[in-house]
C-alpha cells in the first residue's frame, strides 16, 4: 500500500462531495448513487468533474429558511401519541386484582 497525505484519494477511487462541496469519502469504480447516498445523507448524487477528476457530487442542499416546507423537511406531527388521540388505548390499570 502506498502512503498518501491526509485528505487525498487513491488513484483507483472516486471521491464523494456533498452539496456544499466538502469531501465526504471515496468509493470504488463500481459504486452507484445509492452507495454514495450513505455518505452524503440524501439521494440524487451524479458523476461529475472536480479538480479534473471524476467525482460523485451531491445535490445542492434545500433552502430551509424559505417560507413553506421543503422536500427534505420532516412533516409536522399531529399528535405525540396517536393511539390515545384516536381513543383506542384502554384506561391504565389501577390495581392488580383480577376483573370480576
Amino acid at each position: 500500500m502506498k502512503n498518501r497525505k491526509p485528505g487525498t484519494v487513491a488513484a483507483n477511487q472516486i471521491p464523494i462531495y456533498d452539496g456544499k462541496g466538502r469531501q465526504r469519502g471515496h468509493v470504488g469504480p463500481k459504486a452507484t448513487s445509492v452507495t454514495v447516498a450513505r455518505f452524503i445523507g440524501t439521494h440524487g448524487a451524479k458523476l461529475g468533474k472536480v479538480k479534473g477528476r471524476t467525482a460523485w457530487i451531491g445535490p445542492p442542499l434545500a433552502d430551509v429558511s424559505a417560507a413553506g416546507t421543503t422536500a427534505g423537511a420532516p412533516a409536522p406531527v399531529e399528535s405525540a401519541n396517536k393511539k390515545s388521540a384516536r381513543g383506542s388505548n384502554p384506561p391504565p390499570r389501577t390495581s392488580w386484582s383480577y376483573p370480576k
